[in-house]
């Protein structure tokens, strides 16, 4: 695929992962923190361009995204709202992640990749 194809990919990726993750964040500083992940991800990206062709990294960045979407879809607005209960009681031990986030999130992951090394520009 070229690389103006990937750029549409990655800006309807990116509108996906943030129509997913930060609708269900129940407070403004998470919908904010979720909403800036795509942007740590631009910055790897920047930092891994040295090493591939543009629309390698644009690849790998879109099933990246994509597979943290798809991950967590459906477990982020419940995790946030265990870790906003903790707070507000006190607790300072960190709030356990859910096995099923974390299968859903392994499987996505692996497919991600999967998905990167079989249509590896």
């Amino acid at each position: 695929m070229s690389v103006s194809t990937w750029w549409w990919i990655v800006a309807l990726v990116t509108v996906l992962f943030w129509a997913l993750a930060v609708p269900p964040q129940p407070i403004r500083k998470y919908r904010i923190m979720v909403s800036l992940a795509p942007l740590s991800g631009a910055l790897f990206l920047i930092g891994h361009l040295r090493g591939t062709g543009l629309a390698s990294a644009l690849s790998m960045y879109a099933l990246a995204l994509l597979s943290l979407a798809l991950g967590t879809a459906g477990h982020l607005g419940k995790l946030s709202r265990r870790h906003l209960a903790a707070q507000k009681a006190g607790d300072t031990d960190e709030v356990p992640i859910p096995a099923g986030l974390l299968l859903q999130l392994f499987l996505c992951l692996t497919a991600g990749m999967v998905a990167y090394f079989v249509i590896q520009p």
